[in-house]
């Protein structure tokens, strides 16, 4: 992952995928929610034709909010990431 820009609301960075090089678009936006915050965010690819990726877009994105141990519940619109069900994110 490799940060571009960043601010009290929102964060852009990037991920290059292990085996072709390909890079996805990652944008975040934070915003206050009770005691803590809301997060919204997108992956997304640089290449036209990556529509049936194996899920690598949410693996950017879930493998990103795994790893800072932090608390937090995901709500997945599986009518856009359609392969979230078969996604391998340990492969990420």
């Amino acid at each position: 992952y490799t940060l571009e820009s960043a601010n009290a609301t929102y964060l852009v960075a990037y991920h290059e995928t292990p085996v072709h090089h390909y890079r996805d678009d990652i944008t975040v936006k934070f915003m206050p929610s009770g005691s803590g915050c809301k997060a919204s965010a997108f992956s997304t690819s640089t290449i036209w034709y990556a529509v049936l990726d194996d899920g690598t877009n949410y693996c950017n994105l879930h493998n990103l909010v795994t790893d800072t141990k932090l608390q937090f519940t995901e709500d997945v619109d599986t009518s856009d990431c359609t392969q979230y069900s078969s996604a391998n994110c340990a492969k990420y």
